[in-house]
């Protein structure tokens, strides 16, 4: 029986109707597409994703608390927080034209480069590439670096930013977090009070006190001016906590702490970002507080040169010596409580005629403390009827210590293979090692560095002089916070016994800058030795450029 051509047109029908159902049916099975959380007006964003997204509880809570207090202060500040999926796959954060902050908070950093993976890394450098301001504390400041260590121990995650090299922490001299310890109220420039929780520095243990960037805040009472907060091209990168909340399980914080904190954290990120959002005034800035914050005898603007206006938060002035809070030239006095300054506009902090040659003196400047070299002391010092230079051959320069002619160098040692090799290391301390820390010439030194408590650490090696008719040991110094139970002495091996060419004993040092040290030794000498004994993490013996010239 054939089929009408009313029947066809009717199963044709229900065939397209059935199709159809079919597709709003799988179409409303489909997941949701996920929508940006950033709006076109939004301004500042943070990360927001807790738990194994890396951003601590607090921390979130925190900054939320700050960026509500700004809002407050200037409506035009619209922030959103974004998740995991919004920075990782679902945000083009350069693509946003009004979104100039992106803010990393505290937490753990293994877990935000976990969580937000290749694909959010990238998300992130395009946005600093693109000139726009990252904002790292603690753990965001980790997370923002290539690598980093822990309480010693090194990590280099695949996925961490990478924008900024390696960095170090906790600082124990705070807090140390192998003991679990709770938030440290602590004590940073300017006057400030904030927050610590293991964030990270430089310069400190394991990495260079050199590093990219403009320090904003120090640690105060930890030797080193180790920075506390970097101000590096567009990146704000925060060690402590200046966004942390006083009701958010921390003690010692006061609400008027918070306030200031929170303006110094908002004109911080003003600065990095190029924005201009409105931050209030401090409330008793330093120099609008009647009181002599850096001891100069001259109180608040426009009296204290330090003072750039009403509003500036330090009396001290980091271009002049003598207003710059700074022991620049290492004798333990700082300012106008140092004799070598008469005012605090005076630009040298060394004091001519205190039988030291420190700082910036040199032997054409204060000849009462630095000596003389022979090859500008009018003396003909090797007897060849040639005085100084440069009528004596042996004289290199103006600056060269010695007349005589052709000096050889039985030993010379700048540690630049990055190595000890050559020397024998003993003794029950810890031992030395060639460091990056600091040097006075080239990039590396000698260094001993908590070597223990009473535990002495040897750094020696052999010579052999006996074919000259003298021989001259030189080398370069830096003690580093030494006090009266550490110690530090050079001594020469001579006829079976050790001879002690200068030792610290009881007193203290902390060198500023790398200290000349010559003698002459006997040419049947047939080994010198370092000693360094230190028991504190920020005390150290540094040594460069270790000379043994026979004539």
């Amino acid at each position: 029986m054939g089929i009408s051509k009313k029947t066809t047109k009717s199963m044709l029908a229900l065939i397209s109707l059935l199709a159809l159902v079919l597709m709003l049916s799988l179409a409303s099975a489909a997941p949701p597409v996920q929508a940006c959380s950033i709006q076109e007006d939004t301004n500042i964003v943070f990360y927001g994703e807790t738990g194994f997204g890396g951003v601590g509880t607090l921390s979130r809570s925190w900054i939320i608390h700050f960026l509500d207090w700004w809002e407050a202060q200037d409506p035009s500040i619209n922030y959103t927080e974004l998740t995991d999926d919004d920075v990782r796959d679902d945000c083009d954060l350069d693509s946003f034209s009004n979104l100039k902050v992106y803010i990393q908070p505290g937490g753990n950093a293994y877990y935000q480069q976990n969580r937000l993976d290749t694909e959010g890394r990238q998300n992130i450098l395009d946005f600093i590439s693109a000139g726009k301001s990252y904002v790292g504390i603690c753990a965001g400041f980790y997370y923002a670096a290539g690598d980093y260590y822990w309480q010693g121990e090194y990590y280099d995650w695949p996925d961490l930013l990478g924008a900024y090299p390696t960095v170090e922490g906790s600082i124990t001299d705070i807090a140390d977090y192998d003991e679990s310890p709770g938030y440290a109220l602590t004590n940073v420039s300017d006057g400030f009070d904030m927050i610590y929780y293991g964030g990270p520095t430089l310069g400190w243990k394991d990495t260079s006190s050199s590093y990219p960037g403009t320090s904003l805040l120090e640690y105060e009472n930890i030797p080193g001016d180790l920075p506390a907060a970097i101000k590096n091209n567009a990146m704000l990168l925060m060690s402590v906590h200046a966004e942390a909340y006083e009701n958010d399980g921390i003690t010692g914080l006061s609400t008027e702490q918070r306030i200031e904190n929170y303006k110094w954290f908002a004109n911080a990120i003003n600065d990095v970002a190029g924005t201009d959002f409105y931050v209030p005034p401090y409330t008793n800035p330093a120099c609008n507080d009647s009181i002599d914050n850096d001891g100069d005898n001259l109180t608040d603007y426009p009296n204290d040169p330090g003072c750039s206006s009403a509003q500036d938060s330090t009396e001290t002035n980091d271009e002049i010596e003598c207003d710059d809070g700074e022991d620049n030239d290492g004798d333990g006095f700082i300012d106008l409580n140092d004799g070598g300054c008469s005012n605090v506009t005076d630009n040298d902090e060394t004091n001519c005629g205190d039988s030291s040659c420190e700082g910036g003196e040199t032997w054409q400047t204060c000849s009462q403390d630095c000596e003389t070299p022979q090859c500008s002391d009018s003396i003909d010092n090797d007897g060849d009827n040639l005085t100084d230079y440069p009528n004596d051959p042996g004289c290199d320069s103006a600056d060269d210590t010695t007349e005589a002619d052709g000096p050889t160098e039985i030993l010379s040692d700048g540690f630049e293979d990055g190595n000890l090799n050559g020397w024998t290391l003993s003794g029950p301390g810890v031992q030395w090692d060639a460091s990056t820390d600091t040097a006075y010439e080239g990039s590396y030194s000698a260094r001993a560095k908590k070597t223990g408590a009473g535990d002495p650490s040897y750094m020696e090696t052999t010579i052999d002089g006996s074919i000259y008719d003298t021989v001259k040991f030189e080398y370069y110094k830096k003690r580093v916070g030494l006090d009266a139970a550490d110690d530090f002495a050079v001594d020469y091996y001579n006829n079976g016994q050790w001879t002690v060419l200068e030792q610290l004993g009881s007193s203290s040092a902390n060198d500023g800058s790398f200290v000349y040290m010559n003698f002459s030794i006997p040419t049947s000498a047939t080994k010198i030795r370092f000693m360094c004994e230190c028991g504190a993490v920020s005390e150290m013996c540094y040594v460069d450029n270790v000379k043994v010239i026979g004539e």
